[in-house]
């Protein structure tokens, strides 16, 4: 079975779901196969043994290489992963790849498991790149605040405990230690300030757009 779905990895919604166990081969597809630019194949196999693939058609090359690269690393230690696959499709009776015709003959190129670095194209797409690196603020912010913030209290009494039970300590080497525990705990905070600023903006942000898809969409 095959079928060819247009997404977009970044903003578009996926009603159809994939288990993630099934999958077999997470592949880039041949532009000559289907005419088309940016496509990638997902390959499942049911519980016949049967194998299916999706093929999908991305937006750009970074959002290909960000399906290909989250779907590697989530089926990478899956069972029933293929050593081969089709980079073409299975038209007019034959493979546009290598040529046979047995639609189930295995795959005539080896399949991989990683996306390296060279597969990126140069400049990365701003507005994407942008919501990643903000996407990974706001999920580290909490963490962070934690690891830095809050075990400041924590530190400076461990330290007062160290030269209370431990006089010989060198005073320089003291001084060390508490201007790097400082130099940290500044950095942390200017970091949580940037997060901050971030997440205010991209409120506003959000605001502006749905007042300007309201004004829009209001009758004449």
């Amino acid at each position: 079975m095959e079928c060819i779905v247009k997404v977009s990895p970044i903003y578009a919604k996926v009603r159809s779901s994939i288990p993630v166990q099934r999958i077999c081969a997470v592949e880039r597809v041949d532009e000559n196969a289907f005419q088309q630019q940016n496509m990638m194949q997902v390959v499942t196999q049911d519980n016949d043994g049967q194998l299916h693939t999706m093929y999908i058609l991305c937006k750009n090359v970074n959002e290909l290489n960000q399906w290909l690269s989250s779907i590697r690393k989530a089926s990478i230690y899956n069972e029933r992963m293929l050593p081969s696959f089709h980079p073409g499709a299975h038209r007019s009776g034959k493979w546009s790849c290598c040529l046979q015709s047995d639609r189930t003959v295995h795959g005539c190129s080896r399949t991989h498991s990683a996306v390296t670095l060279g597969d990126w194209s140069d400049p990365l797409d701003p507005d994407a790149e942008i919501q990643t690196i903000y996407r990974q603020l706001l999920q580290g912010r909490d963490k962070l605040r934690k690891k830095y913030l809050e075990s400041a209290d924590a530190e400076t009494a461990m330290d007062q405990e160290e030269r209370k039970h431990s006089p010989k300590i060198r005073p320089g080497r003291v001084e060390r230690s508490r201007n790097f525990h400082e130099h940290r705990m500044a950095a942390a905070a200017h970091l949580l300030d940037v997060v901050q600023d971030l997440e205010r903006a991209h409120q506003a942000f959000e605001r502006r757009e749905k007042e300007e898809t309201a004004n829009e969409i209001l009758p004449p």
